[in-house]
């Protein structure tokens, strides 16, 4: 005979939406934006737009974890996102060229050269580039000029022009999403509060791990008995990409399994902005003597490869 006991896992704190250590609250402030694209576009314009709406509605990044909010619209706007061919960036004016990005008054421009295929200094995928460069040209349009590398060792602020390397970057590290001091920075200047977002990290992989169910044998005298199985449910999301993850457990510290986080969750895709397939929910056997079962997430691009999701002790 088998006894099945659910242990709850506690959020991350109270107040939060989904576990993200989010408090929620609404925008304060609404900016709109158009997409436009000039030249020869061989890229997914589509794909473009839900790129740049992405990462404008990520909490990380200029929307100040949600007192910021970006709206498209195909009317007039604060600002214009253009995907524009290489050979037609300069004509926005100066300093745009053919080989970078740019922002002229109220026009981003993303180099399409630079969209399908990065910088050749850029460490990670194109993903996670697209997050950088947006990112950096609406940098500019919020008020934001080109920033140096602050010290050995440290992520780069969003503002330096990682997209060049070499001395730009100094010895800082490639970072993706701006730096808590250009938050704070961003606050001030658009007279707005920052909402932490309570993440250790803002490049490596988050989540929860949301319920854990222990299968347990019964003892003689009606006793539970040592674990058998644990379920495990939960979501997982790398702000680098919209792919699912993998994500791993652990018994005692030891791998048991691993499975990709692809299960529909549309809580998270409406909290998160990263599309609905982060949840994973699994059994695994365990032996008897197993005291704590714990669930990581492999990361991808930049930040930490792993992020822990939650513990649940068994024994």
């Amino acid at each position: 005979m088998r006894r099945r006991t659910r242990a709850a896992l506690a959020a991350l704190a109270t107040s939060t939406v989904l576990g993200l250590g989010l408090t929620a609250c609404g925008p304060v402030r609404t900016y709109t934006f158009n997409i436009a694209t000039r030249g020869r576009i061989t890229a997914d314009v589509g794909e473009f737009a839900r790129h740049v709406q992405t990462t404008l509605d990520d909490r990380r990044g200029w929307s100040l974890g949600g007192s910021i909010r970006f709206v498209r619209t195909d009317g007039p706007s604060d600002f214009t996102v253009w995907l524009a061919a290489a050979d037609t960036v300069p004509g926005f004016g100066r300093p745009c060229s053919s080989m970078w990005s740019c922002r002229q008054g109220r026009n981003v421009i993303i180099n399409q050269d630079r969209w399908l295929g990065a910088s050749p200094s850029w460490p990670y995928g194109v993903e996670t580039y697209r997050h950088y460069v947006v990112n950096h040209e609406v940098g500019h349009w919020m008020g934001f000029g080109h920033a140096s590398c602050p010290a050995p060792w440290v992520r780069a602020p969003v503002m330096v022009q990682q997209s060049k390397g070499g001395a730009a970057m100094g010895t800082c590290s490639f970072n993706v999403w701006p730096t808590p001091g250009e938050l704070g920075g961003a606050g001030a200047r658009h007279r707005v509060p920052v909402t932490p977002t309570g993440l250790l990290s803002p490049d490596g992989p988050f989540g929860n791990l949301d319920m854990a169910v222990v299968t347990r044998t019964t003892e003689p005298d009606g006793s539970p008995g040592p674990p058998t199985a644990v379920e495990l449910a939960g979501w997982t999301v790398d702000g680098d990409t919209v792919a699912p993850l993998t994500v791993v457990v652990l018994a005692d510290g030891r791998p048991i399994a691993s499975l990709p986080a692809d299960r529909e969750r549309l809580d998270v895709a409406a909290a998160v902005g990263y599309g609905p397939s982060h949840g994973f929910n699994t059994t695994v056997p365990v032996g008897p003597d197993t005291v704590q079962v714990c669930v990581v997430a492999v990361g991808t691009g930049s930040g930490p490869a792993l992020g822990q999701l939650g513990c649940q002790v068994v024994k």
